[in-house]
């Protein structure tokens, strides 16, 4: 696939568009043994040297599956740091890697990062109604309804829209007061996990996503760790209307 010249080497890490654009001008780029001058210049498979030495491509696209722990945003501003994308290891770091929904700094789990553009509309696309798990601590006492409330649909603050219907199932408390829950959405609002506990009387503690779809976080991925998806993993992902499953006991 063609790819202008500044948008390659960008891509492979030898700085911003203005970064290697002088590099180009500055004759220190060559195009099949050639020197280019023209950044904007588009190239295919040719081989691509700067400073005499020839740029590895890499993969020409990748989907992770990626573990996220506690601490990270999913963001590329610097100024948000540490970031999740420092996780994405080096060989990928060429492509336009992206995630497929975020998940806030404080909550952990499932997240898939991908350099496939449809792939991404087709995990996010709200008329899609994929759901997602979640596993959470909370604090405090929820209303007695709350499981019916939440399948009905709710009111969360600063959303005038009530939810989509979701299943919350609760678990017995712990010895240290806190309860425990799980819950499924078929959508994604903005801290809305945290949000409609609130509603219910709790705050949420501990926050972890599992499943997106059917395609449940593996359990031999440790925290801060990516593998590539498989084939399989890949269509339980993108299975529309799969049959849901009871979610397990946390």
């Amino acid at each position: 696939m063609a790819e202008r010249l500044d948008a390659f080497l960008s891509h492979h890490g030898f700085g911003s568009r203005s970064d290697v654009r002088a590099l180009v001008k500055r004759g220190q780029v060559t195009v099949a043994g050639e020197v280019c001058r023209l950044f904007q210049q588009h190239i295919s498979d040719e081989i691509i040297c700067v400073r005499g030495a020839p740029v590895e491509r890499g993969p020409s696209e990748a989907t992770l599956i990626l573990h996220k722990p506690v601490g990270l945003a999913c963001s590329h501003d610097e100024k948000e740091a540490p970031l999740v994308e420092t996780l994405i290891p080096a060989r990928y770091r060429n492509l336009p890697m992206e995630w497929a929904g975020r998940l806030d700094r404080d909550t952990s789990g499932l997240l898939i990062v991908t350099s496939d553009g449809q792939l991404i509309h087709r995990l996010t696309n709200p008329k899609k109604h994929l759901p997602k798990r979640y596993r959470l601590t909370y604090r405090g006492t929820l209303s007695a309804n709350a499981v019916e409330r939440c399948a009905k649909g709710m009111l969360i603050d600063g959303d005038p829209k009530p939810t989509l219907p979701a299943e919350l199932t609760l678990e017995a408390a712990g010895s240290n007061g806190l309860g425990r829950a799980t819950m499924i959405l078929h959508e994604g609002r903005y801290h809305q996990v945290r949000k409609m506990i609130a509603a219910l009387g709790g705050e949420v503690t501990i926050l972890h996503r599992d499943r997106i779809g059917e395609l449940d976080l593996p359990s031999d991925l440790p925290a801060g760790e990516s593998r590539e998806i498989t084939a399989n993993e890949l269509t339980l992902l993108s299975t529309p209307n799969a049959e849901r499953r009871t979610p397990n006991a946390i």
